[in-house]
């Protein structure tokens, strides 16, 4: 396992941490941005196929370890989402700033479309939508997508510099 891995997956972590913490000690129950999503994006838009589809996974388990949906369904839809980013990813390529936030906000409302339509099927709970949760989550989600890419994007970048021994 690669050192880059690694610190990849200890983002996932700490965002993850972020993302179930921040919430509770704001009171927001139904709203909260998908900072594990914003990794997945991130992977798909940069990554080479099988480490990023392996790191999305890891990903999307963290965020099941961390919600109380059926098992795996946060996985399946993190490689879901990676694999539909990845072949669009010509149309989406971002570095960050505004254009990362704008995929973000796209990819956090098609995704919990599919994770209520998913969540509803397994359950038995049927599809019960509630836009303005929907909407917030977009906006957080959207908002926290520039920090996101770019904390990955200087991960990346040291391991750029070391590679090419420091040359430019």
């Amino acid at each position: 396992m690669t050192l880059r891995i690694v610190l990849v997956i200890l983002v996932c972590v700490a965002l993850g941490v972020i993302e179930s913490v921040v919430p509770f000690l704001f009171h927001l129950t139904a709203a909260r941005p998908d900072l594990l999503l914003i990794v997945v994006l991130y992977l798909a838009l940069h990554d080479d196929v099988v480490e990023g589809a392996a790191l999305s996974a890891a990903a999307g388990y963290l965020s099941d370890l961390t919600s109380a949906t059926p098992a795996f369904l946060y996985t399946f839809l993190a490689v879901l989402t990676f694999v539909v980013v990845r072949l669009g990813g010509s149309a989406l390529k971002t570095e960050g700033g505004v254009q990362s936030a704008a995929v973000a906000f796209g990819a956090s409302l098609v995704h919990s479309l599919i994770a209520t339509l998913v969540f509803g099927f397994f359950t038995g709970a049927g599809f019960h939508l509630e836009i303005g949760s929907l909407l917030w989550s977009a906006i957080g989600t959207a908002i926290a997508a520039p920090i996101v890419f770019s904390i990955l994007r200087r991960l990346d970048a040291g391991f750029l510099h070391a590679d090419t021994g420091g040359l430019h």
